[in-house]
């Protein structure tokens, strides 16, 4: 688990994901069962969830989110992306905007961890996102969010599909697995990957609002993985079974999307924390 621990006061994720950008100096009593209320301990200091430091947009430059840090992918435009304050980020695509590893046929604005986490490992990603006002979505396929695989794991010249990804189908939020055998090509061309549509949100996309996100995941391509999915509180995935390739993967969030569609797309996202090694949210 990589989690920061605070010493002596312990304090709730939420209450330090409210607070804003930085380090901040932090006291606490006790009120014990009989009223008694005890002397204010020594302040400690806490650094609130998803802090950003050494922003750049330039692709293919690195900064941090806690203590992780991120490879910019995008095209590098003035408006790919920004980070309006110290837990935010925006990304913005337009037709043409694609990374320099990719063909015209995507528009990209992502970024994506270097921290690798390994099959069979225990992993809890929350984050809030919003889509901006705009016009409707008609990408044959979006994703805002994915694991991805490391596919240099898997070999040269791999290159997968993430086996778990937040798409944007038309107006609604779509979350989509994928697994595959150890020992099997994963390559979408191969054709022995299992897709799997976990859920489609019945109702389109609530654009200008932002929906809390919560994730835990056990990337295993056996009978041992399982992914649950919660948004804005309820329960939306509950999957038991394969998931993954059987390699590491990382976390990527932004707009991905086919190059058929001709909408200008804006999103945000902050309060991004990982942590590892645990089942409970």
């Amino acid at each position: 688990m990589k989690e920061r621990i605070i010493a002596p006061t312990i304090f709730a994720a939420g209450f330090i994901a409210g607070l804003s950008g930085g380090i901040h100096s932090l006291a606490a009593t006790d009120t014990h069962v009989a009223g008694n209320t005890s002397a204010t301990s020594q302040p400690a200091n806490a650094r609130a969830v998803g802090s950003i430091t050494s922003f750049s947009a330039r692709p293919r430059t690195r900064f941090q989110i806690d203590d992780t840090s991120y490879q910019v992918q995008g095209a590098g435009r003035s408006w790919s992306l920004s980070s309006p304050d110290s837990r935010t980020l925006r990304f913005e695509i337009r037709p043409g905007d694609y990374a320099w590893f990719d063909s015209s046929t995507v528009d990209r604005s992502e970024i994506a961890s270097d921290q690798l986490i390994m099959s069979g490992t225990s992993a809890k990603i929350a984050y809030t996102f919003m889509l901006e006002p705009g016009v409707a979505n008609t990408a044959s396929w979006f994703v805002t969010a994915e694991l991805h695989n490391e596919d240099e794991a898997l070999g040269p010249n791999v290159h997968t599909s993430p086996p778990f990804a937040i798409e944007l189908a038309g107006e609604h939020l779509r979350i989509v697995a994928r697994h595959c055998p150890t020992g099997l090509d994963p390559s979408n061309r191969a054709g022995n990957l299992k897709i799997l549509t976990l859920w489609t949100d019945p109702n389109p996309i609530r654009r200008g609002e932002f929906y809390d996100i919560k994730i835990q995941a056990n990337l295993d391509n056996t009978s041992n993985g399982h992914l649950y999915v919660w948004a804005n509180g309820d329960q939306v995935v509950n999957y038991h079974g394969p998931l993954g390739y059987g390699a590491p993967i990382y976390w990527e969030e932004g707009l991905y999307r086919s190059a058929d569609a001709s909408q200008t797309v804006a999103a945000s996202f902050r309060n991004l924390r990982i942590t590892t090694g645990r089942d409970d949210l």
